[in-house]
């Protein structure tokens, strides 16, 4: 974790001096997604960092990256799992998604070469900044079946997700651009 705080660091120092801030904040995202997937035995692509955007009224995805440009989840979408996680500033784990009415548009969107699995277990937790939500991180587990997906998330998953997502923080925070 050390390790990458320090490679955050310093790329949120360049901010300044990059052409495209957000490809900076994009690139810092599938560093930290990639960091997270190791934590958990995943993928780097069932790693999904959503942050704030400028005016607050939309999620944004910046991890997956290919995610990025394909749209926003407005914070007033009730059924969405990562606008609940951001309003009520508490993580949640959920082993059964498949049972949960939530936006499942994003889960379709093919990120490799082979069609996409659907989610089966995921642990969500707020982005916080100085006590204020920039954002939601989400660690899913995807397969045809739950038992395919793999072990379900456990209590101590989220502690660890919300301690991991608590150290970047700041640097999701200072990367990103104005306009957001």
């Amino acid at each position: 974790m050390e390790e990458l705080q320090e490679i955050l660091s310093a790329m949120a120092g360049q901010r300044d001096k990059v052409k495209d801030t957000r490809e900076l904040l994009l690139d810092m995202a599938e560093r930290i997604a990639k960091s997270v997937s190791k934590e958990f035995s995943c993928r780097p692509e069932e790693v999904a960092i959503l942050l704030l955007s400028a005016d607050g009224r939309h999620l944004r995805f910046v991890a997956p990256r290919r995610l990025a440009p394909l749209g926003s989840i407005p914070t007033t979408k009730r059924d969405s799992i990562a606008v609940s996680v951001l309003s009520r500033r508490t993580g949640d784990v959920n082993n059964s998604v498949p049972m949960v009415k939530h936006v499942s548009f994003f889960e379709t969107i093919k990120l490799k070469d082979k069609p996409p699995a659907p989610i089966q277990k995921m642990v969500s937790t707020p982005i916080l900044f100085g006590g204020q939500p920039i954002g939601v991180a989400q660690v899913s587990r995807k397969g045809e079946t739950a038992r395919e997906a793999g072990p379900d998330f456990t209590s101590a998953d989220l502690a660890d997700a919300q301690r991991i997502f608590d150290a970047v923080a700041p640097y999701l925070h200072a990367a990103r651009p104005a306009d957001f």
